[in-house]
């Protein structure tokens, strides 16, 4: 009964961070004016996207860790690491461009 108990606990902690990432995701999107031009409309939604769909993997990894469903774990591991490099590299982008003074709005 200890190992299991000792078990759930990195499980745990993964749901507590992946609802933290959730609620601050949602949280700086409700503070948020709305944004004039079109590379702040997409600034924001890569970084909330990129809050919510990670937590929501790390969460759903917490929950699949817990329920011993492997295939879960896996899928939420593959996709919240292929979302957090692609939109990061978006961002990336995006942040290039103005600095290079070629995003212009509208």
């Amino acid at each position: 009964m200890r190992m299991i108990d000792a078990l759930m606990w990195p499980a745990a902690l993964l749901v507590l961070i992946g609802g933290g990432l959730i609620f601050s995701g949602l949280h700086q999107l409700l503070r948020r004016h709305a944004p004039r031009a079109w590379p702040d409309w997409a600034f924001a939604y890569l970084f909330v996207f990129r809050r919510v769909v990670v937590g929501l993997c790390i969460a759903g990894a917490g929950v699949a860790w817990a329920e011993q469903v492997t295939w879960l774990l896996a899928v939420c591991a593959c996709v919240g690491v292929g979302e957090l490099l692609e939109s990061s590299y978006y961002i990336e982008v995006l942040r290039w461009g103005r600095r290079r003074g070629s995003l212009t709005p509208g």
